[in-house]
């Protein structure tokens, strides 16, 4: 009975190694390549019988383990990890030792053989799985199904889960790679972990992915051995692997991006999400689920804007991209631009696109060509808003330069701040311009001059909104104003965000504000009080859009929230 239960004890310790390595991963492998040093040196020391043995060399040894090769070998396979992608298994032999690569840096899913389509969310690989106990601890009583060692051959070292130390009955492949039991990788995600046990990264999506070839390779060891796998039914519930209101369904938060959530916009039953990883999502509304992943760009993408029948997707690599909004196909790219497309504006039947090469460029939507090249900002083109007939565009150059739709000449250019402009917002015969300086200036859209600058803010004006009476605004000060758009002053100042306010969207009756603290806060319309507070996002909430009575939010972690 010995040799069980020593067994028994390494399991344990090698578990509770497994716990702290996923809590404190630098710590602990700090620690770990110290000791091997010292270890070494130990051995090395012993074998050079002519020599005394010295405490300082071994000390200089752990020493340099700890301090150096520890953290370099921690960030450099970190680096990596998120680089490479886990090979194709073949056979199920080919997948017994655990990939250590990470996901896609492209689709960000796991390249594994059958297994459900990637743009599926992970909801759908729970459809239809009952409900059991809660979590539990780690390392939790699964004794149940734990296989006896006595007088059995012992099985390969990867049929084994990471997390239990026990035969896995069935074996799932997370974002990183590696393979644990279905039941104790979903109770591990219950208590609200968002990391890999073994190695302690985060986990791009929370995405489980059969891994039915090594499940085949157990199933047919286990039969030659005459040892039986149970199947494991006490599973969490789904709801609980995901973080949000007690009201809200637990499908509310869409996984699928790898990288931050650049821009929303909907069309119809349809959402369109781009993302950082070069791709942008499409997702039906009704049942939350990603219907494709249009994947062309060769950089992150950062803007969108629909038209009727077509969507256009702005990039980092300097193109805009023109889908059908019926096949979901690319009918043509759009090059001419010299640096990242940042913004995108359509108005009248004309596609206008600001980068951050200086220029914005007019294309019709119907042809798709070029009309013309609008040059005169000296800086960056950081956003773009139509009003009255006329395009404005707001720059790192600290100003906003008017176009006429129609005859695309540069009618004027707005001086006044002393900051880059971020945001610009418009009502039917004002514009707004928020910038790095802490004001907000109001624009006459017919006359184009300054009516007022609005002041209060202590921080970068970074996002404006408008409504039927208010103009809103999100500061880096982590507040929001209210301005009555006719009195031109402020009318609340609206406190709660803990981090800077990045975005905002006007409802029927509420304003919704998303911050870098993470959360989505709506505020009643009437009495300019928070109302309610989601959260669910383990990132700042970049983006945000309103249609339909729902609310959907872009984070930084690179989901998307339906509210």
């Amino acid at each position: 009975m010995k040799a069980p239960i020593s067994l028994a004890v390494a399991r344990h310790v090698w578990l509770f190694y497994l716990l702290k390595l996923q809590s404190r991963p630098l710590l602990v492998k700090s620690l770990t390549s110290a000791t091997g040093f010292a270890l070494g040196d130990g051995v090395a020391q012993s074998l050079q019988k002519q020599r005394e043995y010295s405490l300082p060399r071994t000390t200089r040894f752990a020493t340099f383990g700890l301090l150096l090769h520890g953290p370099a070998c921690h960030y450099f396979y970190h680096f990596v990890d998120a680089l490479v992608q886990p090979s194709r298994a073949t056979s199920a032999s080919a997948v017994l030792t655990k990939s250590g690569a990470g996901p896609s840096a492209t689709t960000g899913e796991t390249d594994a053989p059958a297994v459900a389509p990637p743009e599926q969310p992970v909801e759908a690989e729970r459809t239809g799985e009952p409900s059991g106990a809660g979590p539990v601890a780690m390392g939790g009583d699964s004794r149940d199904t734990r296989v006896s060692s006595s007088g059995n051959k012992a099985a390969p070292a990867s049929f084994y889960c990471p997390i239990s130390m026990e035969l896995m009955a069935d074996p799932v492949m997370v974002a990183t790679g590696h393979t644990y039991d279905r039941v104790c990788i979903e109770r591990w995600l219950a208590q609200g972990n968002r990391t890999c046990p073994v190695t302690g990264m985060r986990l791009r999506h929370l995405e489980l992915t059969p891994n039915f070839a090594l499940r085949n390779a157990i199933q047919e060891w286990a039969s030659q051995n005459e040892i039986a796998v149970p199947h494991r039914e006490n599973r969490p519930n789904a709801a609980m692997l995901y973080k949000c209101d007690e009201d809200q369904h637990p499908t509310n938060i869409l996984q699928g991006h790898d990288e931050i959530v650049w821009a929303v916009e909907v069309a119809g039953q349809r959402l369109f999400s781009a993302s950082a990883d070069k791709t942008i999502r499409v997702w039906d509304i009704d049942s939350r689920r990603c219907e494709q992943v249009l994947e062309d760009h060769t950089r992150p993408v950062l803007s969108l804007a629909v038209t009727d029948k077509k969507l256009f997707s702005g990039s980092y690599d300097y193109t805009i991209k023109v889908w059908s909004l019926d096949t979901l196909q690319r009918l043509k790219t759009l090059t001419g631009h010299t640096d990242a497309v940042r913004a995108l504006a359509v108005a009248n039947n004309r596609l206008f696109s600001g980068s951050y090469d200086g220029t914005v460029k007019v294309w019709d939507v119907e042809t798709l060509a070029c009309l013309k090249t609008l040059a005169g900002h000296t800086g960056p083109v950081r956003t773009l808003v139509y009003s009255g007939g006329h395009m404005f565009s707001g720059s790192y150059d600290k100003t906003v330069r008017v176009w006429d739709v129609e005859s695309l000449a540069c009618l004027a250019t707005l001086q006044g701040h002393s900051g880059a402009v971020r945001a610009l917002a418009a009502s039917p015969d004002r514009v707004f311009s928020g910038s790095d300086d802490t004001t907000i200036k109001v624009w006459d859209s017919h006359t184009l001059r300054c009516l007022r600058t609005l002041e209060g803010h202590e921080d970068n004006v970074r996002v404006l909104a408008v409504g039927e009476r208010f103009l809103y605004s999100g500061s880096w000060d982590k507040s929001i104003r209210v301005w009555d758009t006719e009195r031109l002053e402020v009318v609340r100042v609206l406190e709660g965000h803990n981090e800077a306010v990045l975005a905002l969207a006007v409802g029927d009756t509420f304003l919704v504000s998303g911050s870098y603290d993470t959360s989505v806060r709506f505020w009643s319309l009437d009495t300019l009080r928070c109302v309610r507070k989601c959260e669910g996002h383990d990132d700042a909430v970049r983006v945000l859009a309103v249609a339909g009575g729902k609310v959907f939010s872009g984070s930084y972690d690179g989901s998307i929230g339906v509210w």
